[in-house]
C-alpha cells in the first residue's frame, strides 16, 4: 500500500502527539496503617470506623472533609490513604467512630516525600454510664409511688469543647423506673447538668454530675415551695393571663440554669406555681404579656411576702417607607429600634454588641409597617433589608401620632478586594476577612457564635466580596497562616499573620498588601 507524500507529516506529528493523551498524574497520597484496641483489655476492636481528611496548609481554620474512610478487620487493623501533596497539605486528621467507644479525634503532622505513615496502637475507651435513684427527702410530700415516670435529662456542660460538641448528644433524656431508678449509656467524661421533672415542673436539680462506669449516686427530691403574688399594670388595676417563668440560674460558668415553673394570672391577676427549693441569689421570676413590656425581678426570696409584679402597656410606632426601585417582589425588609442616644458606630468586638430593642420584617409588597410594645420613649427606627441601604429617622412615641415616613431608596454596595503578599506579590488565598458590623446589621438574639456572617475567605485569586453593605467606613481584620518546612523537628511550623485596615465601603476593588514580618506563634486548636 503506498502512502500519499503530503499526508506522511501528518502521521508524524499524530504519531510525535500521541503520547500526549494517554498521560496523566495523580495527587501525591500518604497511606495509613494502624491498629485500634481497648484501652483496658488491649483486645483488637473490630468493625471500628476510620476517617481521614487532610488538612490544608494555607487554612486558618482545620479543613476537615473526611471523605476517606474504612473499617478495621477482625484484629483491629486499617489501612487507607489520604491526599499529601506538600505543596498543599500540611497534616491529616482522624476520626475513630464505634458503637461502644468513646470517639477520638486524632492530627498528625506530614512530611514531605514521605508516603506511609505507621500509627501503631491506637487505644479506645469505653462509653461511660451514668446510674442513679431518685428518692424522697425526708418531710417532702411526695409519695414512693411517684417515683415512677418522672423524666430525667442531662445537659452537657458548655465548655471550649469542639470535639465533644461534635461527637457527643448535648442533651439526653430517660425515665425513672418503679424503683426511681434511671440509667444513661454511651456518655463522655465530662460534665452535665441534671433536671429531674414532673408535669413539666423541675422537681430535682443538680448543677454538675460525672458520669462512672460503676458507682451509683441518689437524687434527694427536697419539698417544693408556693411562689404567689398578684400582676397589675401601672394603674394597679389586675392584669390576667400574664405568663410567669420561674428560672433557677446556673452557679459555675459551664453549668446551665432551669426553667422550673410556669403559670399564668387569673382574671383577678393573682398566680401561684410550685418552685423548687432554691437560694434567692440563683431564682429569677420573667413576667409578661402581649402589649406589655417583659419584667424580670431577680433574687426572689420565695419565703417572703407575695410578689407584686406592675407590667406597663406599650405604645405603638406606625409608618410607611420608600424602597428601591427594582426590589425584588418576593423579598423582605425589616425594622429595628433603637434608644435615640445609642452609640450606633461601626465595630468588631463581639462583646460591644448594640443590639436592637426590636425587629420586625415586613414584605416589600407591604410599606406600611406597626411596631408595638415600645415606651413612650424617643427611638431611632432603621429600615434595613437585602439590596436596601439602612436608613434612619428619630421618633418620640410619646407624642407621635401620625404616620411616619423613613425614605430608605438607596441601594446597597459591595465591599470587596484583592489581598497580596508584600513580600512576593503572590495573591494571599485562603485568608479569613473579618469586617466590623453596624449596629443595625445585628438582631435582638444575636451573639459571638453567631458573627460569621460577617466574615469571608479570598479565593486562589486572593479576591474577597462583602454584599448589602451600607455606605460607610468599616475595619477589616486579615487573618492569614504561613507554613514553613523544619528540617531540624521534621514538621510544618506555621505563623499566624494579621492586619488591620480602615476603609470606605464605595464600590471600588481594593488592593491589600500583607507581610510575613508580623507573624505570631500560631497552633492550631483541635
Amino acid at each position: 500500500m503506498r502512502i500519499n507524500r503530503f499526508l506522511l507529516p501528518l502521521l508524524y506529528l499524530c504519531a510525535t502527539l500521541a503520547p500526549i493523551f494517554i498521560v496523566y498524574s495523580e495527587t501525591p497520597v500518604a497511606s495509613l496503617h494502624g491498629k485500634f484496641v481497648d484501652a483496658e483489655s488491649r483486645h483488637p476492636i473490630a468493625g471500628l470506623l476510620v476517617r481521614v481528611a487532610s488538612e490544608k496548609r494555607d487554612s486558618l481554620y482545620p479543613d476537615r472533609d473526611f471523605a476517606h474512610e474504612t473499617e478495621t478487620d477482625a484484629a483491629g487493623i486499617f489501612s487507607l490513604s489520604t491526599p499529601n501533596d506538600a505543596g498543599t497539605y500540611y497534616s491529616f486528621a482522624l476520626m475513630a467512630l464505634h458503637p461502644r467507644y468513646q470517639a477520638r479525634l486524632l492530627r498528625f503532622d506530614m512530611s514531605p516525600g514521605k508516603n506511609r505513615y505507621d500509627l501503631g496502637e491506637i487505644a479506645m475507651n469505653q462509653f461511660l454510664t451514668l446510674q442513679g435513684s431518685v428518692v424522697v427527702s425526708a418531710g417532702s410530700a411526695m409519695p414512693a409511688r411517684h417515683l415512677e415516670g418522672l423524666v430525667v435529662r442531662l445537659k452537657m456542660h458548655a465548655k471550649s469543647a469542639d470535639f465533644f460538641r461534635a461527637a457527643a448528644q448535648t442533651e439526653l433524656t430517660t425515665e425513672t423506673d418503679n424503683q426511681g431508678d434511671f440509667v444513661f449509656t454511651e456518655l463522655y467524661p465530662i460534665e452535665y447538668t441534671l433536671t429531674i421533672s414532673e408535669n413539666n415542673v423541675i422537681i430535682g436539680y443538680i448543677e454538675s454530675v460525672h458520669p462512672r462506669n460503676s458507682a451509683r449516686f441518689t437524687v434527694p427530691l427536697p419539698q417544693l415551695e408556693t411562689l404567689h403574688g398578684t400582676v397589675v399594670d401601672v394603674q394597679g388595676i389586675p392584669v390576667p393571663e400574664a405568663q410567669l417563668y420561674a428560672m433557677r440560674h446556673r452557679e459555675t460558668p459551664h453549668g446551665h440554669g432551669a426553667l422550673l415553673a410556669v403559670a399564668q394570672t387569673d382574671a383577678s391577676g393573682e398566680f401561684q406555681m410550685h418552685v423548687l427549693e432554691t437560694e434567692p441569689s440563683l431564682l429569677s421570676v420573667e413576667v409578661g404579656k402581649k402589649g406589655y413590656f417583659t419584667t424580670v425581678y431577680e433574687n426572689i426570696d420565695i419565703g417572703a411576702e407575695p410578689l407584686l409584679v406592675r407590667l406597663e402597656k406599650g405604645v405603638a410606632i406606625t409608618g410607611r417607607v420608600i424602597l428601591p426601585l427594582n426590589i425584588p417582589a418576593d423579598g423582605h425588609y425589616a425594622i429595628k429600634i433603637f434608644p435615640a442616644d445609642a452609640p450606633l458606630q461601626s465595630a468588631m468586638h463581639p462583646m460591644a454588641l448594640q443590639k436592637p430593642l426590636l425587629t420586625k420584617r415586613f414584605p416589600v409588597t407591604e410599606p406600611t409597617f406597626t411596631i408595638a410594645g415600645v415606651f413612650e420613649e424617643k427611638y431611632a427606627v432603621y429600615v434595613v433589608g437585602d439590596g436596601i441601604a439602612a436608613a434612619n429617622i428619630e421618633v418620640d412615641a410619646a407624642v407621635t401620632a401620625k404616620e411616619l415616613l423613613i425614605v430608605a431608596d438607596e441601594r446597597a454596595k459591595t465591599l470587596a478586594g484583592y489581598v497580596y503578599w508584600a513580600d512576593t506579590g503572590a495573591p494571599m488565598r485562603n485568608a479569613v476577612i473579618t469586617r466590623s458590623w453596624y449596629p443595625w446589621e445585628l438582631e435582638p438574639y444575636d451573639m459571638s457564635m453567631t458573627l460569621e456572617r460577617f466574615e469571608t475567605e479570598t479565593d486562589a485569586q486572593g479576591h474577597f466580596v462583602f454584599e448589602n453593605i451600607t455606605e460607610g467606613r468599616y475595619q477589616l481584620r486579615i487573618r492569614a497562616v504561613n507554613t514553613v518546612f523544619n528540617e531540624t523537628t521534621g514538621s510544618y511550623q506555621r505563623s499566624l499573620i494579621q492586619k488591620l485596615v480602615a476603609i470606605p465601603a464605595c464600590g471600588d476593588a481594593y488592593h491589600i498588601y500583607v507581610g510575613r514580618r508580623d507573624g505570631t506563634p500560631y497552633r492550631d486548636t483541635e
